[in-house]
């Protein structure tokens, strides 16, 4: 007899068992958490009584609805529920015209349905926010209207109006609960954004202190504050909602978010600027750092404080005054010592130092300003707003699988001749058009399926202990309200987010309520196999077709870095700062999602090479800013054509960047002894600039040689 599969029935019980030690959220919710929990429920069914009374088939869709475009704050249940409405009109357009472009031809149809569904979810992929929402969600409506249709293809309206009303009724209903039991919005809103505003603030002020003071924070550390400022970036667009798209509060904190990005990896130069210099105990420069870093101690108290903030920027205004004395005084020093030309003298060094504390006060004081709302900031700010570049690749990937998975699931159905593949197939194209844009699909995937696991668990009280021996609808709402509570309660902690939505969601469909019946055993069967199948028919997707591959993963970060850099070098195109910022950003949080196999020292070595490539980049676009200074000596300028000429042919080659990158800081130095005191300044902005570049591609880049550090942590 063969061993039956106990890790499949372990695996199976650790999902439906739960942890005493993490139930705080049930046994002592926050506020806002229970508030959350009993207004959705309140929604949800005020949205399945009046589905009762308005005689619709399917009452269950409304209830649904109220719990999928509840969030967590006014601003994104509004715009989810906006984009929901935008979504599901298109998918039933679509339906429509598909099941009347293919009248019983299957074989036309389900092709055709599968590239409608892959199309969609790759345009879902290059938008973010809920707009990325309302795609995917054309694509999986239009599945569910015109599967459902396939049989009755006559009716394709009638389910397509009546599938459109469900969703309707429910944001309707959620909007107008939530509008009652959810006061003073735009206050909240306003607070939420300055308490994040601080929050992020005070964490890059202290990495960049850190820094400064020679004691570098992880990599993750600082790659979680880019990424916090990103993510802050993309909620601006709700808490504009929350608070009148005219509000300055929301305009100025997407500059400030800008700023501190810029901030935070101007902060990262500094800590190789650091290194290319060595220290100068005896140089202006160490005073100066000095004092920079008791100013940036102080700055987190004094951001609540307007009077405090004054004076801080004041204090920002001063330093900056004396670090530009501090390098004309380093002009005029005459130095005693007699170096090789081909080397860096203390005043130089000193100098080169002096000039990136300064580029990194001048981030700070645009930061301060855009944070108190300085009009004069507004040109600047909106010029610096993080953005992010949209990822090709991932764009073809996901719209593949997604059509991929329709057609299997369409030819399953047609093999198998299963009453219930209809609804096995929408489930499918639900699943992998919902997750596909997620950083990590199997992971999202997964977790989707358990929520549903626990939705057809619980439902089995009400379907078979209530509902045989009660038609009262207040009776039903005792038995489902109770779950319902409690899934929103997990809705609203971290750690149980996510399964949390799939079973709200799920648990009012496998109720099925009816007017005129009730679900029975089998109906419940050939409701539940079907669904659990069907989300998890689409986890073995996502996991086997067109996976996430670490190697193939870290060769399309590599080659996509290496070709912005060769955009950056080239005179014909222009990279602009937050793109680069962005691209680079976005790769490391897909790394982090997917990378939790990897081993903690590789996995911050791997975040280094990144912000390594993100140094050198920002600093070949200030050397190429500052080569088109009209003030700039002749020689110096045609030094730095020529080297990004030559670095324009080789975009691939590091030592050969490197060899580029030496001579010309060679040749400039050479330049900077022989010119006036006002060109050497500007020599010496460049000089600092590829001394970071050089010094950046003389250490070992885990990132570019990946290949190799995976060998070493597998062996």
């Amino acid at each position: 007899m063969p061993l039956l599969p106990t890790h499949l029935f372990h695996r199976c019980f650790r999902c439906l068992s739960i942890d005493p030690a993490s139930m705080r959220w049930l046994f002592a919710p926050r506020l806002a958490a229970l508030g959350f929990s009993l207004r959705t429920t309140l929604a949800s069914l005020l949205a399945l009584a009046i589905a009762f009374w308005m005689e619709l088939g399917q009452p269950q869709w409304a209830a649904m609805t109220a719990w999928i475009v509840a969030q967590g704050t006014r601003g994104e249940s509004i715009s989810k529920g906006y984009w929901r409405v935008i979504g599901t009109l298109a998918g039933i357009t679509s339906a429509v015209a598909l099941v009347a472009m293919t009248p019983q031809q299957p074989w036309l149809f389900f092709p055709l349905l599968a590239t409608w569904v892959g199309l969609c979810t790759a345009c879902g992929t290059l938008v973010h926010n809920f707009r990325s929402y309302a795609f995917v969600l054309t694509a999986y409506t239009c599945a569910i209207v015109a599967i459902s249709a396939v049989d009755a293809q006559d009716q394709v309206f009638d389910i397509a109006v009546a599938r459109g009303t469900y969703i309707l009724l429910g944001v309707m209903c959620e909007m107008v609960v939530a509008m009652i039991f959810v006061p003073n919005v735009p206050e909240r809103a306003r607070k939420a954004i300055h308490e994040q505003l601080d929050r992020i603030i005070a964490q890059s002020v202290e990495a960049v202190r850190d820094i400064l003071m020679g004691r570098s924070p992880p990599e993750s550390d600082i790659h979680q504050i880019l990424s916090m400022a990103i993510a802050l970036n993309d909620r601006m667009e709700f808490s504009a909602i929350e608070t009148g798209r005219g509000e300055p509060a929301v305009r100025n904190a997407r500059g400030t978010l800008g700023q501190i990005a810029r901030f935070t990896s101007r902060g990262v130069g500094m800590r190789s600027r650091l290194v290319a210099t060595g220290h100068v105990p005896q140089g202006l420069s160490a005073s100066l750092l000095n004092a920079v870093t008791d100013m940036l101690g102080r700055l987190p108290a004094c951001l609540s404080d307007p009077a405090s903030l004054i004076r801080l920027r004041q204090d920002v205004s001063a330093l900056k005054l004396r670090c530009h004395a501090d390098v004309e005084r380093t002009l005029t020093i005459e130095s005693a010592l007699i170096v090789p030309q081909e080397n860096l003298s203390p005043v130089l060094r000193d100098r080169v130092i002096l000039q990136g504390t300064g580029l990194l006060l001048d981030e700070l004081a645009h930061l301060l300003a855009c944070y108190v709302g300085d009009p004069v900031e507004a040109i600047v700010s909106a010029q610096s707003r993080l953005v992010r570049p949209p990822n090709w690749r991932a764009t073809w990937a996901n719209g593949v699988r997604s059509g991929l998975a329709v057609l299997v699931g369409a030819m399953i159905w047609e093999i198998t001749a299963w009453p219930q593949g209809a609804m096995f197939d929408m489930f499918v194209a639900v699943v992998c058009a919902r997750f596909a844009s997620f950083s990590n699909t199997v992971l999202a995937s997964r977790t989707f399926l358990y929520g549903a696991v626990w939705a057809v668990a619980l439902s089995i009280v009400p379907v078979f202990l209530v509902m045989p021996i009660t038609s009262d609808y207040p009776v039903l709402c005792l038995a489902i309200s109770i779950p319902m509570v409690i899934g929103g309660l997990a809705n609203r902690n971290p750690a149980t987010a996510a399964m949390a939505a799939s079973f709200v969601n799920f648990f009012p469909y496998m109720i099925g309520p009816e007017n005129h019946g009730r679900i029975d055993e089998i109906q419940w069967l050939n409701t539940s196999l079907p669904l659990l199948c069907g989300l998890g028919f689409g986890v073995l997707i996502f996991r086997h077709v067109l996976p996430f591959s670490l190697s193939s993963f870290l060769s399309a970060f590599v080659h996509s870095s290496k070709r912005m850099l060769n955009r950056i070098s080239r005179s014909d195109m222009r990279v602009e700062e937050p793109v680069w910022v962005g691209l680079l950003v976005e790769n490391m949080e897909i790394l982090i999602a997917n990378g939790g196999r990897i081993a903690g020292q590789l996995m911050n070595d791997l975040l280094r090479g990144a912000f390594s490539l993100m140094t050198l980049g920002r600093n070949l676009m200030q050397a190429r800013r500052m080569t088109a200074d009209p003030d700039l000596p002749a020689d110096a300028r045609a030094t730095m054509e020529t080297m990004f000429a030559t670095l324009a042919r080789h975009p691939a080659a590091m030592d050969d960047m490197r060899a580029t990158v030496t001579h010309a800081l060679s040749r400039l130095m050479t330049l900077e002894r022989e010119e006036p005191d006002a060109a050497r300044a500007k020599i010496t902005m460049i000089i600092g600039c590829l001394m970071i570049v050089a010094t950046e591609l003389g250490h070992s880049n885990t990132l570019i040689d990946y290949r190799k550090a995976i060998e070493d942590a597998v062996t």
